[in-house]
């Protein structure tokens, strides 16, 4: 899971912690009136003025209570339960916690699965002439695509789109400030290596995230070359992803990347995992790696007044070669003894106007289409009708046919841009895998060894 922190579209918002909502004992769930849902702090909704409907809102976990009271005359109870990380999630599993369903990160969702602790989501809720089946009917056919991609398969063969909803997705790029950096310089993941930018770029502290950094060095050139046959037509769809896939997951080559590593760590300023975004926006540094919702939130903040005197106008840039699709998805536990409850609390976040309302409060892109969406898109991003220095932005890949926003030209290297990328880009994002307990202990090595 990426590290949230709450964006907001107008204003700086306090943060709010999660953990008095944490009630009774991690062990065995054994009441079927209770949905324990594990997730991540500022991950939902949680009403009130903050909120996209403001007032007196509540929570949408507890609005969820209602609403499945109302809808099939049943109560429940939901424990939302923050938890810090993927990994911690995990551990607390492996101790024998139990919950009914979890939002981990994609190589959480595949690790969990392989090693069976999830159970397959129930046919019914994949049902699209259920009108309360919201996920089904909702899910951007983009998202839906991406889980049902072979590539993604279990090994026993299995689709992923079995086992997992999807909840938030996004990519990883690079924020920089455009008075003081070069566009193109930040279109090479060979920027690490830029002494021009000695000190003035930071780097995520995380073997998988710095791992995928060092392969889109390593491998940047041959992508590229890869790209350009792609776009020539000399190359198939199927083979220039095949190949994307590939050697952003090479495994192999753990001693070449560790040498990139090794000389981007003496270029860098700093390894942050959350602070980047303020030393940005108060100039410490230039240039920051960071996960598209977090990008949007430095983007926001740098313009509010609140944080500077004078606004100022990061960008966002997604590498040329290849860049990561990440997405944190909704699984269900093995011994869940609430899976209908489980289902139809996934169905009450993918109504799209419960959507919008996590959108605003969390910040990050929700794996839902729909018009209601793109029309909240338009509200937040959409150019003025009298206005004429304006850009069409095509979000058909996502929307479906007909979707095109029309925006302002700097939206396109900006919060549109980091929330959804333009279907060229999309081309060359790639899902990174889990690592096998051998590659996990090789990398980590490594990655203590840079450190």
């Amino acid at each position: 899971m990426r590290k949230i922190k709450k964006l907001f579209p107008f204003a700086l918002i306090a943060c709010i912690s999660f953990n008095a909502l944490t009630f009774g004992s991690c062990g065995e769930n054994g009441s079927e009136n209770v949905l324990r849902v594990a997730s991540w702090d500022e991950y939902i909704c949680e009403g009130g003025e903050d909120s996209y409907v403001g007032g007196d809102s509540r929570p949408l976990y507890e609005e969820f209570e209602t609403w499945y009271e109302a809808t099939y005359g049943k109560k429940i109870t939901v424990e939302y339960i923050p938890l810090q990380d993927n990994e911690t999630m995990y551990n607390k599993i492996k101790m024998g916690d139990s919950y009914d369903i979890l939002c981990p990160s994609e190589y959480m969702c595949m690790k969990l699965a392989e090693e069976g602790y999830l159970q397959e989501l129930p046919e019914s809720f994949f049902d699209k002439t259920n009108e309360n089946n919201y996920y089904a009917n909702y899910v951007s056919s983009y998202i839906d695509g991406v889980f049902k991609d072979e590539a993604m398969n279990l090994s026993n063969g299995t689709s992923l789109s079995k086992y997992v909803a999807g909840y938030m997705w996004g990519s990883t790029g690079f924020v920089f400030n455009p008075e003081t950096v070069d566009r193109n310089d930040v279109k090479s993941w060979k920027v690490f290596l830029n002494e021009k930018y000695n000190r003035k770029i930071s780097a995520k502290d995380n073997v998988r995230d710095s791992y995928f950094a060092g392969l889109g060095m390593y491998h940047e050139d041959f992508l590229l070359g890869e790209k350009a046959k792609y776009e020539a037509g000399t190359l198939s769809k199927a083979d220039y992803k095949h190949e994307l896939f590939t050697k952003m997951n090479d495994t192999t080559s753990i001693s070449s990347v560790q040498k990139l590593l090794e000389k981007m760590r003496g270029n860098l300023y700093g390894l942050e995992t959350d602070e980047g975004k303020l030393d940005i926006i108060t100039g410490r540094f230039d240039i920051s790696y960071q996960w598209s919702g977090d990008a949007v939130y430095t983007l926001d903040m740098g313009e509010d007044e609140e944080m500077r005197d004078e606004p100022l106008y990061l960008e966002y840039c997604i590498p040329e070669s290849a860049s990561n699709l990440w997405f944190d998805g909704w699984v269900l536990m093995k011994d869940s003894k609430n899976v209908d409850a489980a289902t139809a609390f996934i169905n009450f976040l993918s109504i799209p106007e419960n959507v919008v309302r996590n959108m605003y409060y969390i910040g990050y892109t929700s794996c839902i289409g729909g018009d209601e969406v793109f029309a909240y898109l338009e509200e937040t991003y959409g150019a003025d009708e009298e206005e004429t220095d304006v850009v069409p932005y095509d979000l058909s890949y996502f929307f479906g046919e007909g979707h095109t926003l029309t925006t302002y030209p700097d939206q396109i290297h900006r919060q549109l841009f980091a929330q959804y990328p333009d279907k060229d880009t999309i081309d060359r994002l790639v899902v990174m895998q889990y690592f096998d307990k051998e590659t996990n202990t090789l990398a980590n090595r490594m990655w203590n060894n840079i450190k």
